[in-house]
């Protein structure tokens, strides 16, 4: 079961359960909700509503993206999601020489309570196409 069925067939998305550091969080899903190593999430929270300018309808609440990530570790009732984003850095080797490489970019404030939804490998998984 991917996790895309897991998160709906358990009330929707999953939530950041705890924090082990700026890269990797746990979230409250695990194999028991269908949580496998290598699904991705995007982790967010809900932020401000937003007002359509004109009819002042209500167009929903905003989605403040706090990264993305992928399982690497997973227990019965929790997975641990490790940031897939890097960042490059840029380091003085010689004077006049630079060398360039990249470490993981943590997620951005994220909080015990953010939401995490399934993205990436469940939903190629249910469509059957090739990542």
């Amino acid at each position: 079961m991917s996790g895309l069925i897991g998160s709906a067939m358990f009330g929707g998305d999953a939530k950041v359960a705890s924090l082990i550091d700026d890269i990797r969080i746990v979230i409250n899903r695990g194999s028991n909700s269908g949580v496998s190593i290598g699904d991705r999430y995007l982790i967010y929270s809900i932020g401000q509503e937003i007002l359509d300018p004109d009819t002042k309808q209500s167009l929903g609440r905003i989605e403040i993206v706090k990264g993305r990530g992928e399982v690497i570790h997973v227990q019965e009732n929790i997975s641990i999601i490790q940031t897939t984003e890097k960042v490059e850095v840029q380091r003085s080797i010689f004077s006049s020489a630079f060398e360039i490489s990249s470490k993981p970019k943590g997620f951005i404030d994220p909080q015990v309570g953010d939401l995490a939804r399934p993205i990436g490998k469940a939903l190629t998984g249910l469509l059957n196409v090739k990542p």
